[in-house]
Protein backbone atom coordinates (compact mmCIF):
# COMPACT_ATOMS: atom_id res chain seq x y z
CA UNK A 1 0.00 0.00 0.00
CA UNK A 2 1.84 3.54 -1.06
CA UNK A 3 1.24 6.43 0.82
CA UNK A 4 0.32 9.91 -0.67
CA UNK A 5 0.05 12.29 2.29
CA UNK A 6 1.26 16.19 2.29
CA UNK A 7 4.15 17.12 4.31
CA UNK A 8 2.45 17.34 7.91
CA UNK A 9 0.87 13.97 7.19
CA UNK A 10 3.78 12.28 6.66
CA UNK A 11 4.63 12.85 10.26
CA UNK A 12 2.70 9.95 11.22
CA UNK A 13 5.13 7.02 9.54
CA UNK A 14 7.92 8.38 12.08
CA UNK A 15 6.42 7.33 15.84
CA UNK A 16 5.02 4.38 13.80
CA UNK A 17 8.15 3.10 12.52
CA UNK A 18 10.15 4.36 16.20
CA UNK A 19 7.21 1.48 17.60
CA UNK A 20 7.89 -0.92 14.78
CA UNK A 21 11.90 -0.71 15.07
CA UNK A 22 12.32 -0.79 18.29
CA UNK A 23 10.24 -3.81 19.02
CA UNK A 24 13.20 -5.54 17.98
CA UNK A 25 15.31 -4.53 20.82
CA UNK A 26 15.91 -7.49 23.68
CA UNK A 27 14.22 -5.34 26.27
CA UNK A 28 11.61 -2.97 24.72
CA UNK A 29 10.35 0.27 26.58
CA UNK A 30 7.13 -0.58 24.30
CA UNK A 31 6.01 -3.80 22.90
CA UNK A 32 4.08 -2.45 19.87
CA UNK A 33 3.30 -5.63 17.39
CA UNK A 34 0.36 -3.89 15.44
CA UNK A 35 2.82 -1.22 14.78
CA UNK A 36 5.36 -4.00 13.17
CA UNK A 37 2.70 -5.82 11.14
CA UNK A 38 1.11 -2.50 9.62
CA UNK A 39 4.61 -1.72 8.62
CA UNK A 40 5.46 -4.44 6.54
CA UNK A 41 1.41 -3.45 4.45
CA UNK A 42 3.04 -0.18 3.91
CA UNK A 43 5.25 0.85 0.84
CA UNK A 44 7.24 2.95 2.28
CA UNK A 45 11.37 3.34 2.38
CA UNK A 46 11.89 3.55 6.35
CA UNK A 47 15.65 3.74 5.82
CA UNK A 48 15.27 7.18 4.81
CA UNK A 49 13.69 7.83 8.54
CA UNK A 50 16.72 6.26 10.04
CA UNK A 51 19.61 8.13 7.78
CA UNK A 52 18.30 11.18 9.95
CA UNK A 53 17.07 10.24 12.81
CA UNK A 54 19.30 9.20 15.61
CA UNK A 55 18.36 6.26 18.31
CA UNK A 56 17.46 8.54 20.94
CA UNK A 57 14.35 9.94 18.98
CA UNK A 58 13.14 6.90 18.18
CA UNK A 59 13.26 6.43 22.17
CA UNK A 60 11.97 9.52 22.65
CA UNK A 61 8.97 8.42 20.37
CA UNK A 62 8.72 5.38 22.64
CA UNK A 63 8.68 7.17 25.82
CA UNK A 64 6.28 9.66 25.26
CA UNK A 65 3.89 6.85 23.41
CA UNK A 66 4.46 4.62 27.25
CA UNK A 67 3.83 7.89 28.91
CA UNK A 68 0.22 7.99 27.01
CA UNK A 69 -0.30 4.81 27.73
CA UNK A 70 0.19 4.85 31.45
CA UNK A 71 -2.31 7.87 32.02
CA UNK A 72 -5.18 6.02 29.71
CA UNK A 73 -4.58 2.63 32.05
CA UNK A 74 -4.51 4.59 35.26
CA UNK A 75 -7.69 6.46 34.04
CA UNK A 76 -9.26 2.84 32.99
CA UNK A 77 -8.82 1.30 36.61
CA UNK A 78 -11.28 4.32 37.98
CA UNK A 79 -13.72 4.73 35.07
CA UNK A 80 -13.41 0.97 32.88
CA UNK A 81 -15.59 2.00 30.82
CA UNK A 82 -14.84 5.58 29.88
CA UNK A 83 -14.47 6.82 26.55
CA UNK A 84 -11.46 8.03 25.23
CA UNK A 85 -10.61 10.28 22.08
CA UNK A 86 -7.58 10.08 20.21
CA UNK A 87 -6.74 13.38 18.83
CA UNK A 88 -5.10 13.54 15.30
CA UNK A 89 -4.47 9.47 15.66
CA UNK A 90 -2.19 9.15 12.46
CA UNK A 91 -1.54 5.47 12.50
CA UNK A 92 -1.24 5.19 16.38
CA UNK A 93 -1.91 2.01 17.71
CA UNK A 94 -2.53 3.01 21.34
CA UNK A 95 -5.89 0.74 21.54
CA UNK A 96 -4.37 -2.78 20.57
CA UNK A 97 -2.28 -1.86 23.74
CA UNK A 98 -5.04 -0.70 26.21
CA UNK A 99 -8.49 -2.17 25.69
CA UNK A 100 -9.90 -3.81 28.86
CA UNK A 101 -12.66 -5.15 26.68
CA UNK A 102 -15.18 -2.57 27.92
CA UNK A 103 -13.53 1.33 26.91
CA UNK A 104 -14.79 3.02 23.78
CA UNK A 105 -12.64 4.71 21.45
CA UNK A 106 -12.64 7.46 19.17
CA UNK A 107 -9.58 8.23 16.44
CA UNK A 108 -9.81 11.04 15.04
CA UNK A 109 -7.93 12.67 11.84
CA UNK A 110 -8.32 14.25 8.50
CA UNK A 111 -10.66 12.31 6.14
CA UNK A 112 -7.31 11.50 3.95
CA UNK A 113 -5.76 10.14 6.89
CA UNK A 114 -8.57 8.21 8.10
CA UNK A 115 -8.78 6.48 4.57
CA UNK A 116 -5.73 4.93 5.01
CA UNK A 117 -6.87 3.81 9.18
CA UNK A 118 -9.74 1.91 7.13
CA UNK A 119 -7.25 -0.26 5.06
CA UNK A 120 -4.69 -1.11 7.69
CA UNK A 121 -7.21 -0.96 10.63
CA UNK A 122 -10.51 -2.24 10.66
CA UNK A 123 -13.18 -0.15 13.27
CA UNK A 124 -15.24 -2.67 15.27
CA UNK A 125 -17.99 -1.90 17.84
CA UNK A 126 -15.70 -0.31 19.97
CA UNK A 127 -13.35 1.27 18.32
CA UNK A 128 -14.50 4.29 15.62
CA UNK A 129 -13.30 6.70 13.32
CA UNK A 130 -13.94 10.30 12.94
CA UNK A 131 -12.92 11.90 9.39
CA UNK A 132 -12.48 15.55 10.47
CA UNK A 133 -10.06 18.01 11.67
CA UNK A 134 -9.89 18.21 15.57
CA UNK A 135 -9.79 21.95 15.22
CA UNK A 136 -13.44 22.39 13.62
CA UNK A 137 -15.30 20.58 16.12
CA UNK A 138 -17.92 19.36 14.19
CA UNK A 139 -16.93 15.98 15.57
CA UNK A 140 -18.65 16.58 18.97
CA UNK A 141 -21.11 15.79 17.89
CA UNK A 142 -20.38 11.55 17.28
CA UNK A 143 -19.27 11.74 20.78
CA UNK A 144 -22.09 10.68 23.05
CA UNK A 145 -21.31 8.25 25.64
CA UNK A 146 -19.75 10.32 28.01
CA UNK A 147 -21.45 9.31 31.23
CA UNK A 148 -18.88 6.96 32.38
CA UNK A 149 -16.10 8.76 32.32
CA UNK A 150 -14.20 10.57 29.19
CA UNK A 151 -10.13 11.10 28.50
CA UNK A 152 -8.80 12.71 25.39
CA UNK A 153 -5.59 12.24 24.59
CA UNK A 154 -2.99 14.02 21.45
CA UNK A 155 0.42 12.76 21.12
CA UNK A 156 2.84 14.19 19.23
CA UNK A 157 0.06 17.07 17.67
CA UNK A 158 -0.88 20.09 19.30
CA UNK A 159 2.88 21.64 19.00
CA UNK A 160 2.36 21.38 14.76
CA UNK A 161 -0.48 24.75 15.32
CA UNK A 162 -0.24 28.11 16.55
CA UNK A 163 -0.79 28.53 20.50
CA UNK A 164 -3.92 30.86 19.49
CA UNK A 165 -5.85 27.69 17.70
CA UNK A 166 -4.31 25.67 20.80
CA UNK A 167 -6.03 27.80 23.05
CA UNK A 168 -9.32 27.89 21.47
CA UNK A 169 -9.45 24.24 21.19
CA UNK A 170 -8.80 23.54 24.73
CA UNK A 171 -11.72 26.19 25.32
CA UNK A 172 -13.64 24.32 23.23
CA UNK A 173 -13.14 21.33 24.81
CA UNK A 174 -14.19 22.67 28.15
CA UNK A 175 -17.47 24.09 27.03
CA UNK A 176 -18.60 21.07 24.95
CA UNK A 177 -17.07 18.38 27.71
CA UNK A 178 -17.16 19.84 31.29
CA UNK A 179 -15.21 17.25 33.77
CA UNK A 180 -13.67 15.94 30.89
CA UNK A 181 -9.75 15.61 31.18
CA UNK A 182 -7.00 15.67 28.36
CA UNK A 183 -3.07 14.72 28.08
CA UNK A 184 -1.08 15.93 26.03
CA UNK A 185 2.58 16.45 25.04
CA UNK A 186 4.43 20.07 24.78
CA UNK A 187 7.55 21.10 23.35
CA UNK A 188 9.87 23.91 24.22
CA UNK A 189 9.94 25.65 21.39
CA UNK A 190 13.24 27.09 21.00
CA UNK A 191 14.87 24.25 21.74
CA UNK A 192 13.03 21.86 19.17
CA UNK A 193 13.35 23.99 16.11
CA UNK A 194 16.68 24.01 16.57
CA UNK A 195 17.18 20.58 16.98
CA UNK A 196 14.08 18.54 15.06
CA UNK A 197 12.82 21.22 12.72
CA UNK A 198 15.86 22.79 10.76
CA UNK A 199 17.57 19.87 10.42
CA UNK A 200 15.36 16.70 10.19
CA UNK A 201 12.34 17.00 8.73
CA UNK A 202 13.77 19.53 5.96
CA UNK A 203 16.23 16.49 5.19
CA UNK A 204 13.50 13.98 5.48
CA UNK A 205 11.45 16.04 2.53
CA UNK A 206 8.87 17.68 5.37
CA UNK A 207 9.62 20.82 5.74
CA UNK A 208 6.02 21.89 6.31
CA UNK A 209 5.86 20.07 8.75
CA UNK A 210 7.70 22.30 11.86
CA UNK A 211 6.81 22.94 15.52
CA UNK A 212 4.68 26.15 15.71
CA UNK A 213 3.54 25.86 19.19
CA UNK A 214 5.86 25.63 22.11
CA UNK A 215 5.95 26.96 26.29
CA UNK A 216 8.25 26.58 29.10
CA UNK A 217 6.09 27.28 32.04
CA UNK A 218 3.20 24.78 31.77
CA UNK A 219 1.50 27.09 34.51
CA UNK A 220 0.67 29.81 32.42
CA UNK A 221 -1.95 27.26 30.41
CA UNK A 222 -4.21 27.83 33.41
CA UNK A 223 -4.76 31.23 32.17
CA UNK A 224 -6.08 30.63 29.15
CA UNK A 225 -9.57 29.73 30.37
CA UNK A 226 -10.97 29.64 33.68
CA UNK A 227 -12.18 25.87 33.88
CA UNK A 228 -8.79 24.25 33.49
CA UNK A 229 -7.30 22.72 35.80
CA UNK A 230 -3.76 21.13 35.67
CA UNK A 231 -3.74 17.71 37.23
CA UNK A 232 -0.34 17.33 36.63
CA UNK A 233 2.69 18.03 34.61
CA UNK A 234 6.67 16.33 34.62
CA UNK A 235 9.40 16.32 31.60
CA UNK A 236 9.36 13.50 29.50
CA UNK A 237 11.72 11.15 30.57
CA UNK A 238 11.51 11.82 34.25
CA UNK A 239 9.33 8.51 34.71
CA UNK A 240 10.76 6.37 32.84
CA UNK A 241 12.83 3.45 34.34
CA UNK A 242 16.22 3.41 32.87
CA UNK A 243 17.50 -0.11 30.68
CA UNK A 244 20.76 -1.68 30.95
CA UNK A 245 21.11 -1.59 27.37
CA UNK A 246 21.20 2.59 26.87
CA UNK A 247 24.55 4.11 27.05
CA UNK A 248 25.93 6.77 29.06
CA UNK A 249 25.06 9.10 25.97
CA UNK A 250 21.54 8.20 26.36
CA UNK A 251 21.01 8.52 30.06
CA UNK A 252 22.86 12.49 29.66
CA UNK A 253 20.62 13.05 26.58
CA UNK A 254 17.24 12.08 28.35
CA UNK A 255 18.65 14.47 31.63
CA UNK A 256 19.87 17.18 29.10
CA UNK A 257 16.12 17.52 27.29
CA UNK A 258 14.38 17.50 31.40
CA UNK A 259 16.41 20.17 32.38
CA UNK A 260 15.63 22.11 29.54
CA UNK A 261 11.92 21.17 29.41
CA UNK A 262 12.24 20.12 25.79
CA UNK A 263 9.14 17.78 25.80
CA UNK A 264 7.00 18.12 28.88
CA UNK A 265 3.96 15.83 29.54
CA UNK A 266 0.29 17.51 30.54
CA UNK A 267 -2.60 16.19 32.51
CA UNK A 268 -5.77 18.87 32.60
CA UNK A 269 -9.31 18.72 33.43
CA UNK A 270 -11.98 21.18 33.08
CA UNK A 271 -14.31 21.97 35.47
Amino acid sequence: MKINLDDVQQTLLIPLWSRAKLNQEENPVLVDLKASDIVKKIQYDFSKIDKIFPYFLHLMNLVRTKMFDGVIKDFLINYPKATIVNLGAGLDTTFFRVDNGLLNWYDIDLPEVIKIREKLISETDRLNYIKDSIFEMQWVKSITNTKYGLLFFSNGVLEYFQETLVKKFLSDIAYHFPESEIVFNTVRKNIISAFFNKRMMKQLGMKSATTKWGIKEIEKIKQWDKRIVILENYPLFSKIEKQKNWDENIIKAMKRFDKWKAITMVHLKFK
